[in-house]
C-alpha cells in the first residue's frame, strides 16, 4: 500500500482518519442546512473543515458547535452572514478563538 502523505510503500493499514472525506462532508451539510447555503463539497471548501478535523482536539462535534455559535452571533447581522461560510469558520487563525467563545461545561471548570 502506498503512503497518502509520503507516496512511499508501506505495510501500514490506512489510518481510519487520514481523509477525513466523510466527517467534513456531514460538517458542510449541516452548515449548509443550518444558514440555508449550498456550499458545494469541493476542496476549496472541504480543506479547511479536514484541517480542523485533522487537529489534536477536532472533531464533528467542536466544528458544528462553532457553526451554531456564530449563526446566533451574525445570522441577524446582513453585514456579518457573509461570513457564514467554510474559509471564515474554520480558518485556522479564526477557529481556536471561535471555540474559545464556546460556554464552558461543568466537568469542565
Amino acid at each position: 500500500m502506498i503512503c497518502p502523505h509520503c507516496h512511499k510503500e508501506t505495510d501500514l493499514p490506512p489510518s481510519p482518519k487520514t481523509s477525513y472525506r466523510e466527517e467534513s462532508l456531514q460538517v458542510l451539510e449541516f452548515l449548509n442546512r443550518k444558514t440555508g447555503k449550498n456550499f458545494k463539497p469541493v476542496e476549496a471548501n472541504l480543506k479547511f473543515i479536514r484541517a480542523r478535523l485533522a487537529e489534536e482536539n477536532g472533531n464533528i462535534q467542536t466544528l458544528k458547535a462553532v457553526v451554531a455559535i456564530k449563526i446566533r452571533d451574525w445570522g441577524n447581522d446582513p453585514k456579518m452572514k457573509i461570513y457564514l461560510r467554510p474559509a471564515t469558520l474554520f480558518n485556522a487563525t479564526k477557529f481556536n478563538q471561535y471555540v474559545g467563545e464556546m460556554p464552558r461545561r461543568e466537568n469542565e471548570s
